[in-house]
């Protein structure tokens, strides 16, 4: 699977934190937890259902969720995008290049 339908099939799993269920589990759980679901915590959540929702759906259409996760080069290609985004937006961007390990 190439990056571009890694992304699309990412984009059509995030459709799930849309949704009115997924959204009230949320909120009850950031009371339940004593927690204002929003900055860091609320990334948080919303990351660990993404990634649910994202290996649930691979696992119904018969996929290795495995197969979904970038190679190096396409995850460096998308940080890169990213960033040109940014620039573009105007937004203090700095681009620190390390040593590969």
């Amino acid at each position: 699977m190439d990056a571009e339908a890694k992304e699309r099939f990412a984009d059509e799993a995030s459709k799930a934190l849309d949704h009115e269920t997924v959204q009230n589990v949320m909120k009850e759980y950031a009371d339940n937890m004593n927690f204002v679901l929003e900055g860091l915590p609320a990334y948080g959540l919303q990351k660990v259902a993404h990634y649910a929702a994202l290996v649930a759906r691979a696992q119904a259409l018969g996929i290795d969720p495995d197969e979904l996760r970038y190679s190096r080069d396409e995850a460096n290609s998308a940080l890169l995008e990213t960033a040109a985004r940014m620039v573009y937006k105007g937004v203090p961007t700095h681009i620190v290049e390390a040593e590969e390990t």
